[in-house]
C-alpha cells in the first residue's frame, strides 16, 4: 500500500491559451477550467461531467525549456501531485523516513485572507524526492475545514491548519 494516489499531473507553461490548445490535443482532454486560467494562473485539462482534473496547467514566468534545452529554473518543468491517504503531516513522515525532504512546509491555499474573502480549498506541502525533484502533496479541505479556518484568529500556516483540523502536530 503506497503512501497516497496520484491526483493529477502539473506542467508549467508560459502561455495558457497555447498550453490548453498543444495539451488538450496531444492528450485527447477537454479544457475544464477557465481560459484565462483560474486567478490568472492555473488551467485544468480532465473531464466536465463529472468534474475531475487529470492535468493542471501552471502558469510561470521562465521557459522550462528553450530550443529544446532546459533552463535552470527553481522548480520542475513537470510534477505529480500526490493526495495522501492519511493526511499531509502522516505522508511527510512517511516521505522522510524514505529518503524525501520537505521543500514548503504545509500550509491551507489560499490563505485565509490572501484572495479577499476566498476560502481556502486544499491542504499542500512541496516535497523532494532523494534526487531533488519536486512534487506536491494536496488534500482538499470539507466545507467544514475552510469555513472552521476562516473562522480561526490565526496568523500562521500551523495555526489555520490547527483551526481546520487537519493537523494536531505540535510544531511548523
Amino acid at each position: 500500500m503506497g503512501i497516497g494516489r496520484l491526483r493529477c499531473s502539473v506542467i508549467n507553461v508560459t502561455d495558457l491559451e497555447l498550453a490548453y490548445e498543444f495539451w488538450s490535443q496531444v492528450t485527447g482532454l477537454e479544457i475544464i477550467g477557465p481560459r484565462d486560467g483560474w486567478h490568472g494562473w492555473l488551467g485544468y485539462l480532465g473531464t466536465k461531467d463529472p468534474w475531475k482534473h487529470e492535468i493542471i496547467l501552471q502558469k510561470v514566468t521562465d521557459a522550462p525549456v528553450e530550443a529544446g534545452m532546459p533552463t535552470p529554473s527553481s522548480t520542475n518543468p513537470v510534477h505529480l501531485d500526490i493526495e495522501p491517504d492519511n493526511g499531509i503531516d502522516e505522508a511527510i513522515r512517511a516521505i522522510v523516513a524514505l529518503g524525501g525532504t520537505v521543500k514548503k512546509p504545509p500550509s491551507l491555499y489560499p490563505r485565509p485572507g490572501s484572495h479577499g474573502d476566498e476560502p481556502p480549498i486544499i491542504d499542500w506541502a512541496v516535497m523532494q524526492d532523494p534526487f531533488g525533484n519536486e512534487f506536491c502533496l494536496v488534500d482538499e479541505l470539507t466545507e467544514e475545514q475552510s469555513a472552521a479556518a476562516m473562522a480561526a484568529d490565526a496568523h500562521t500556516d500551523h495555526e489555520w491548519r490547527l483551526a481546520a483540523g487537519v493537523t494536531n502536530d505540535g510544531g511548523s
